[in-house]
């Protein structure tokens, strides 16, 4: 992989992050797109397969994008603590 396909990648990974977190901080929008584990498993089942040996940095992509849809967005006012909305960003961008 060359380095400009590297820095295309992050910078769209940071971008998918950066709009996870303008989601979580909008009070119009839902904490939750609640969906049983069972129709969670269908919906993502196919994602981040194990054990393949390459995956292509757009499928990442769209995965990161997926997952995070259902993700809780925990800079909701429901949330009051702010520790915790720090570190999930921290934690998401590592």
């Amino acid at each position: 992989m060359s380095s400009s396909e590297t820095d295309a990648f992050l910078h769209e990974l940071v971008a998918i992050l950066l709009d996870y977190i303008r989601a979580s901080n909008d009070r119009k929008s839902l904490v939750v797109e609640f969906h049983h584990p069972t129709e969670l498993r269908q919906l993502l089942g196919h994602m981040f397969p194990v054990g393949q040996d390459h995956v292509a940095l757009n499928e990442i992509l769209r995965d990161c994008r997926e997952v995070l849809k259902y993700c809780v967005r925990t800079g909701q006012i429901v949330f009051e603590d702010n520790e915790i909305h720090c570190i999930i960003k921290i934690l998401v961008a590592g």
